[in-house]
């Protein structure tokens, strides 16, 4: 008999369910018929983290406290897809605006999974090109955000030492800085695009 390797959910509770966050218990079955009751999904919204540069290819940061972490986080301006959105390069152009009062060109690079053993969601790395301030960030009491140019060398150097810690944006940085043709990852002495 030929299965194709997935699970049998046999019942399914939620835990918590909120506007943020939604925890879900699964019962299942493996390929074998053994039981792995129960296994735990966390459902968030997709979110997307956009990699913008300047005219001059500089690559725009924000630092921002993260109470999970109880400290401070360079970050690229990043957000949750609001179900009114329609479609992750609008989530993206609506939280850079938000967040830093900038704007410009966006182009979805592609879309990776934070946690395939236990989200549902997708993260979309968006890049923004010729990005200009166009306004004031937006004033959320909740948020308080510093931003601040570097040069992509700059970044991709601050990406590897581990100051920028969120390993999905790292991902999304040097993607997004590829496939603006800014940066070249090599393997061996070949080119990986």
């Amino acid at each position: 008999m030929t299965t194709d390797g997935k699970w049998r959910v046999t019942a399914s509770r939620y835990i918590h369910k909120d506007r943020w966050i939604a925890l879900r218990a699964d019962d299942c079955l493996t390929e074998n018929d053994v039981p792995v009751a129960p296994y735990y999904v966390l459902e968030y919204p997709d979110w997307v983290e956009v990699v913008a540069l300047d005219a001059e290819d500089n690559v725009l940061l924000v630092r921002q406290y993260r109470h999970a972490m109880g400290g401070f986080s360079v970050e690229l301006p990043a957000g949750g897809v609001d179900p009114a959105d329609t479609d992750p390069c609008a989530a993206a152009a609506r939280e850079l605006l938000e967040e830093t009062g900038c704007a410009g060109a966006m182009t979805w690079v592609g879309d990776s999974r934070p946690n395939t053993g236990t989200h549902t969601n997708r993260v979309h790395t968006i890049l923004a090109r010729d990005v200009v301030q166009v306004a004031e960030p937006k004033d959320d009491p909740a948020e308080r955000i510093e931003r601040f140019w570097v040069t992509a060398t700059e970044a991709v150097r601050m990406a590897l030492a581990g100051e920028l810690v969120v390993g999905m944006q790292v991902g999304s940085l040097l993607r997004g800085l590829t496939q603006a043709g800014v940066a070249t990852i090599s393997v061996g002495g070949e080119s990986a695009a």
